[in-house]
């Protein structure tokens, strides 16, 4: 029996609160819908039978390549990302119901350096700078939203 490898994995979660129901958040969390709504945001399609995000989808976005592990709309979806900095990133979204319509997105990233370079690496992204881009993404959102009410063209 192997005794257990433990890298330093980080692993940070942060809620977000979206002006909209869940069910018209869930289809923006796929690679080619986030061009309509998050600034900078540039995807390859790899693979995908329907053309968007499905579970199996394969997609290449700001230099690491992406799988969709986990696909439940309207409440789930979860991805695998590998960096060309040689870290591995698992992405876990969930979507729940505020009393109000509102939708709470709560979002898990888990970072595992697979050697001692990344390992560095990801010791340098400090948690300001994953509530800076968490903040970002939600206000992003937000935004499209105010701008993109159901029953509008999108």
């Amino acid at each position: 029996m192997n005794p257990s490898v433990m890298s330093a994995r980080v692993t940070r979660t942060f809620v977000q609160r979206i002006h909209a129901p869940a069910e018209d958040v869930f289809p923006l969390l796929c690679p080619e819908r986030e061009k309509q709504w998050l600034p900078g945001w540039d995807a390859r399609m790899i693979h995908s039978a329907s053309g968007v995000a499905e579970r199996g989808a394969v997609f290449e976005a700001r230099g690491a390549t992406w799988l969709v592990t986990e696909y439940d709309p309207p409440r789930r979806i979860a991805f695998a990302r590998w960096q060309s900095d040689r870290i591995l990133v698992h992405i876990e979204i969930s979507l729940g119901r505020h009393l109000d319509g509102d939708t709470a997105v709560c979002i898990v990233y888990a970072h595992t350096p697979t050697d001692s370079a990344s390992g560095e690496i990801l010791a340098s992204f400090r948690e300001s700078d994953w509530l800076e881009t968490m903040s970002f993404w939600e206000g992003s959102m937000n935004a499209w939203f105010a701008d993109n009410r159901p029953g509008m063209p999108r």
